[in-house]
């Protein structure tokens, strides 16, 4: 009983240190190519267990329902730091969420209280609290031409 009221009454501060500060912003890089793409670099990857799974969404519903998205993929992990390049994006606003899927089931695992076993991260490394950040904290906007780079550190928790 004691164990069970040490983890709930910690629980909020697990959650509220998961803040990063003057974590770098979605910015816009030199394109000599002129492709509309995201250049998506990791950051903070545990081990090389595993792959990443990566969600590109364009709306607050599939960025809430995951399980449909704009566009995805399952990348290797190779190296602890990772650049991903996704080409030929389509202009718009959109929210990224990945998670190291390090035993390779294709699901974030959860553990007790549906805390993530896993490492995750969204696009503009929002503070993590009690659910999946909103649509809204997460999303960066790409016009025609343009490459953006997106910096995403993962959460182990």
């Amino acid at each position: 009983m004691r164990k069970l009221l040490f983890i709930l009454f910690c629980f909020p501060f697990i959650f509220s240190g998961c803040k990063k500060d003057e974590l770098p912003a979605p910015y816009i890089s030199e394109n000599p190519s002129s492709q509309t793409e995201i250049l998506l670099e990791v950051f903070g990857i545990n081990n090389l267990d595993g792959n990443l799974a990566v969600a590109i969404n364009n709306s607050s519903q599939q960025f809430s329902s995951n399980m449909e998205s704009y566009r995805d993929t399952i990348i290797d992990v190779v190296s602890t730091e990772m650049s991903i390049i996704i080409n030929n994006i389509n202009t718009g606003i959109y929210a990224i969420s990945i998670f190291h899927d390090e035993d390779e089931d294709n699901e974030l695992d959860l553990g007790l209280f549906n805390i993530p076993q896993e490492g995750f991260g969204f696009s503009n490394n929002p503070s993590i609290s009690f659910s999946q950040p909103d649509f809204n904290d997460c999303k960066f906007v790409i016009e025609e031409g343009q490459s953006v780079v997106i910096p995403v550190y993962l959460v182990y928790l």
